[in-house]
């Protein structure tokens, strides 16, 4: 899968690092288990972008 602009490695970096760090401060596990799941969907996506 190819990115261009702002989609790029780095912004999926980015967005991962933030939802890990939210789901560490959040107080509900609703919600954290929604940044988790995030941070595993950033994780999966950033795997495929990577070349053969």
């Amino acid at each position: 899968m190819m990115t261009h602009g702002r989609f790029d490695r780095s912004y999926f970096t980015e967005r991962l690092e933030r939802n890990r760090r939210l789901a560490e401060e959040t107080q509900n596990p609703v919600i954290r288990d929604i940044h988790l799941e995030y941070v595993r969907l950033y994780e999966q996506l950033m795997l495929e972008e990577q070349p053969a």
